[in-house]
C-alpha cells in the first residue's frame, strides 16, 4: 500500500499541472450536466452492458435503436465499437450496481441511477481533450500556463464543445483520440521517439473503429509524419511503415466485425441502406459546403465562431508553424469535403454541425497559438471579445435548455424542417436556443408553465428542459431535498477553486524561475 501511495504521489508531482487542468475542467463540466444522455451513445452503452452480463457482441431479439439482423440471424449495432469499449467501465459498475441494489430497490430507481452515472462519461471524456489540448499548446507550441489555460478555456466554453460534453455521440470520443494523436504527432516531431508514433496511431486506431470517417485523420496523420522532419527517405518510410503496422489489430478487427454483421468484410452497417438517409455520399456538395460554413441554423461560425480568427490568422499561423498548418489544412479540407457529400450533412438530429465536433480542437489551434498577439492587436482583441461573447451565450443557452427537446418542439410546432431550422434565420436552430435560454430564465421568475410535448418526453424531462437542465434542478424536482443537492454540489466548487490556485501558483512559480533565468543570462 505504501509503494501504491508513493507512486501515486509521485505521477501527481510530475503530471500536477495536467491534473488540475483535468479536475478545473471536469468540475465545471460535471457541475453543468444534465443528469441524462438522449443520444446514440445509449445504444453503444446497451452493448456494453451485453458483454459485461453475457460476454456477447450480438443480441437473440432486436433491441430498439441502432440495431440489425445479421446473416447469422443474431443482432448488432449497426454502429462500430469504439465507443463501447470506452464505457465497459461504466457498464461493469452500472452492473455492479444492480446486482447490489436490486434486493433493495425497485428496477425503476436502479435504471435511473445507471442512467445517472453514464450521463457523466461525455464530460470525461471532453475534460481528457481540454487537457491533451492544453498540453499541445504549452508542450508543442510554447506557449505559458495561462495563455494555454485561457485558450483551452475559449475553447471550452465559447463553442459547441461545452454542449458535447454532455453527450455520448461517438464522435466526442473521437475528438479526444483526435487530439491525443495530434499531441503525439507533435511529440514525435520534437523528440524524433518511435513511441509517440506508437501512441498516435494506436489513438487513431481506436478512432477508426468508432468511425470509419477516421480514416482522414491517419491519412493526414502520415502526411505530417513524412513532412515533419528532416529525414532520409528510408527513415520516413520506416516511419509510415511502424504506424501501418500498428494499425494492423485495429483494421484486423474492422474487417472481422464488417464480415460478422454484413457479411462483406470491407463494408459497415453505416454504408448500407439502412443509413443511407444520413450516410449516404450522394448529397449535393456545394449545398453541404454551404450550410456547414454559411447556414444560420448549422454553420461552424455559429457555433465555434472564435474559428472566424483562426481563419484571419492562419497566414501568421503558416509561417510560424508551416507543417502544421498543412496538416491542419489537409485534415480540415478533407473532413468538410467528406461531410458535405454526406446526404444529411449536418448530422441529422445533433446540436449544429455536430460531425465538426471532431476537428474543432484542431482547427482551433491557430486562434489558441496566436492569443497572445491578438490580445496585443485592438481590432483582433475586440473582435475575439465579442465572438466569444456570442459563443459563450449560445453556449449557455444551450446548457440551460436542452437541444433535443428544443428540436422535438420545433417540430410539433412545424418549424423542424430544414428551410426554417436550418436556413432560416428567425427560426434557426441557434435563434431558437436563444429564444429558450431567456424563456427558460423568465419561466422560473414567473414561475409560468411548463412546455410540455406531446408523447415524448417525461414530466421531469419537460420540467428540466423548461427551466434548467443541471442535474441539481432535476434531483430537486423529482424530490431529493435542497439540502442534500447543495451537499453534493459544494465539492465540485471546491474542486474548481482548488484545481484554478493550483494552477495560478504553478503559473507564477514557472514566470519566477524564467525571470531568475532572465537575469542570469543577461
Amino acid at each position: 500500500m505504501k509503494m501504491i501511495i508513493q507512486a501515486l504521489i509521485s505521477f501527481y508531482q510530475q503530471y500536477k499541472l495536467q491534473i488540475n487542468v483535468f479536475i478545473f475542467f471536469w468540475s465545471i463540466f460535471a457541475f453543468t450536466n444534465s443528469g441524462v444522455d438522449s443520444s446514440e451513445g445509449l445504444f453503444h452503452y446497451e452493448v456494453a452492458v451485453q458483454i459485461v452480463k453475457h460476454g456477447q457482441l450480438g443480441f437473440a431479439t432486436q433491441p430498439e435503436g441502432v440495431f440489425q439482423v445479421a446473416p447469422n440471424g443474431r443482432f448488432y449495432a449497426g454502429h462500430e465499437i469504439g465507443n463501447t469499449l470506452f464505457m465497459l467501465p461504466t457498464a461493469f459498475m452500472n452492473v455492479m450496481l444492480e446486482n447490489i441494489a436490486s434486493q433493495f430497490v425497485s428496477s425503476e430507481t436502479i435504471e435511473k441511477a445507471k442512467q445517472f452515472i453514464l450521463s457523466f462519461q461525455a464530460g470525461i471524456y471532453s475534460s481528457l481533450t481540454a487537457t491533451i489540448f492544453f498540453t499541445i499548446l504549452r508542450v508543442g507550441f510554447q506557449q505559458t500556463i495561462i495563455s494555454s489555460f485561457i485558450a483551452t478555456s475559449f475553447l471550452a466554453f465559447t463553442t459547441f464543445f461545452w454542449t458535447y460534453s454532455r453527450n455520448l455521440f461517438d464522435g466526442v470520443l473521437c475528438t479526444t483520440l483526435l487530439t491525443i494523436s495530434c499531441l503525439c504527432l507533435i511529440r514525435h516531431r520534437q523528440t524524433q521517439e518511435s513511441k509517440f508514433i506508437i501512441a498516435c496511431f494506436i489513438a487513431l486506431g481506436f478512432a477508426l473503429i468508432t468511425r470509419v470517417s477516421m480514416v482522414l485523420p491517419i491519412f493526414a496523420a502520415c502526411i505530417y509524419l513524412f513532412i515533419s522532419h528532416q529525414a532520409s527517405i528510408t527513415q520516413k518510410l520506416r516511419n509510415l511503415i511502424l504506424a501501418g503496422v500498428t494499425l494492423i489489430p485495429f483494421a484486423i478487427w474492422q474487417s472481422w466485425y464488417n464480415f460478422l454483421r454484413t457479411g462483406i468484410f470491407y463494408k459497415s452497417p453505416v454504408q448500407t441502406s439502412v443509413y443511407a438517409g444520413n450516410n449516404a455520399l450522394d448529397g449535393n456538395i456545394f449545398v453541404g459546403l454551404s450550410g456547414l460554413l454559411f447556414s444560420p441554423g448549422k454553420s461552424i461560425f455559429i457555433y465555434a465562431p472564435l474559428i472566424l480568427i483562426s481563419i484571419l490568422i492562419f497566414r501568421r499561423f503558416a509561417r510560424q508553424y508551416p507543417k502544421e498548418a498543412i496538416y491542419i489544412s489537409i485534415l480540415t479540407v478533407l473532413w468538410l469535403l467528406l461531410h458535405a457529400r454526406l446526404r444529411s450533412w449536418y448530422g441529422a438530429a445533433g446540436w449544429g454541425p455536430r460531425h465538426l465536433i471532431t476537428i474543432l480542437p484542431i482547427i482551433f489551434l491557430p486562434f489558441a497559438v496566436n492569443l497572445e498577439y491578438i490580445w496585443s492587436k485592438i481590432s483582433l482583441k475586440i473582435t475575439a471579445i465579442i465572438l466569444a461573447g456570442f459563443g459563450f451565450i449560445l453556449g449557455l443557452s444551450s446548457i440551460i435548455s436542452n437541444w433535443h427537446f428544443r428540436m422535438m418542439y420545433a417540430i410539433e410546432r412545424n418549424l423542424g424542417d430544414d428551410q426554417n431550422f436550418i436556413w432560416g434565420w428567425t427560426h434557426s436552430q441557434a435563434i431558437d436556443m436563444l429564444q429558450a435560454g431567456v424563456g427558460n430564465i423568465i419561466r422560473i421568475i414567473t414561475k409560468s408553465p411548463i412546455i410540455v410535448i406531446q408523447n415524448t418526453y417525461s414530466e421531469a424531462n419537460e420540467y428540466a428542459s423548461s427551466t434548467l437542465n443541471l442535474w441539481a434542478n432535476s434531483l430537486i424536482y423529482a424530490g431529493i431535498p435542497w439540502f442534500v443537492v447543495v451537499v453534493l454540489i459544494i465539492p465540485l466548487f471546491v474542486l474548481i477553486f482548488v484545481s484554478w490556485r493550483n494552477i495560478l501558483q504553478i503559473s507564477q512559480q514557472e514566470s519566477f524561475l524564467q525571470a531568475r533565468l532572465n537575469a542570469l543570462l543577461r
